[in-house]
């Protein structure tokens, strides 16, 4: 009977999901003037009433601790922008369900992706990192730069939803590009199979949240603070001897970004333990501080400190922890 139930709550969220991405796709279908008509006219009422704006004490916080060297007017400025960014950005995801191949590569600019395609010609596989900045959700659409090439497989590593028609519709949505969503608790299997089977892949990690304590193995300085990162993409870089890209994005206007390859390690097995972690946590700062508007402020990135740590690790320093 359980195994029944299951069995319908699967196939109820699978429908419910199908039938929110058809409300979507027809959404989808407003020309993108309407679509950004409606982003400002939500941030305009955001700012008649403050309440309005998604976790705006956390991104105030945010922005303040992370740099602390700018002035109010500053701060209050990169907010607005951040809140308008934010919007446009829903708006233009909601597009990406009916867009074409050739509206997203308009919208998303690649740079050096000639350079990744030699080397999977070449059998080497790619681990890329990036950041939650511009439009993220358009970055998988560089599988179409490497489809033709034969025993090629573009992966993202996700973390599993607890909503599961959360889930399915953004497994349905991500799939758009020909990429397969892999749980970061498999993502090693499933790479080792690909690569015992004579394939190559490119994996996109988003490495820029914040990590569970048993999850926690290196704190590094970012953004003014002392910040727990996942290690996990490293490990799996320094496992499989896979080259490391970051990738580096941009907003040349609204609606319109760049995504630049910059070659951060050719081989990874024999680099010092931490070390493609602490430059891609360099690499994302810098990023940051070009573009601040366009980092996803509304994460609560620093809600666990080192102190807060340094104690649960006295409490649990005998427990075994999973390295994920």
């Amino acid at each position: 009977i359980r195994c029944q139930v299951q069995l319908y709550f699967l196939i109820m969220s699978k429908i419910i999901a199908n039938i929110l991405f058809g409300i979507v796709w027809v959404i989808s279908l407003l020309p993108m003037p309407f679509l950004y008509l409606f982003a400002d006219i939500i941030w305009l009422l955001m700012y008649i009433c403050p309440p309005l704006r998604y976790r705006k004490k956390i991104v105030q916080n945010n922005l303040a601790l992370s740099f602390p060297e700018k002035d109010r007017k500053w701060l209050h400025r990169t907010e607005r922008r951040f809140y308008y960014q934010f919007l446009c950005q829903i708006m233009e995801g909601l597009k990406t369900v009916s867009a074409s191949k050739r509206w997203v590569h308009r919208h998303m600019e690649f740079i050096g992706y000639d350079d990744i395609r030699k080397e999977l010609l070449k059998g080497r596989s790619v681990i890329g990192y990036l950041g939650h900045m511009g439009n993220w959700e358009l970055i998988p659409s560089m599988m179409h730069f490497f489809e033709d090439l034969d025993g090629f497989q573009g992966c993202q590593v996700y973390h599993k939803l607890e909503n599961p028609v959360m889930e399915h519709f953004m497994l349905r949505l991500r799939s758009k590009y020909g990429t397969r969503s892999i749980p970061m608790e498999q993502i090693m299997r499933r790479l080792l199979e690909f690569r015992s089977a004579g394939n190559t892949f490119l994996v996109g990690m988003i490495a820029d949240q914040v990590p569970l304590w048993w999850n926690t193995h290196y704190w590094t300085q970012f953004m003014n603070r002392k910040t727990p990162v996942f290690t996990g993409s490293e490990r799996l870089a320094r496992k499989l001897d896979t080259q490391v890209w970051y990738f580096h994005i941009t907003r040349k206007r609204r609606g319109y970004y760049k995504c630049d390859f910059q070659l951060m390690y050719d081989h990874t097995k024999e680099l010092p333990e931490f070390a493609v972690t602490e430059k891609y946590m360099r690499l994302l700062e810098d990023n940051i501080k070009e573009n601040p508007e366009i980092w996803l402020w509304t994460h609560n990135r620093w809600k666990r400190n080192y102190e807060e740590y340094h104690q649960w690790l006295m409490q649990h320093q005998n427990a075994d922890r999973p390295r994920n």
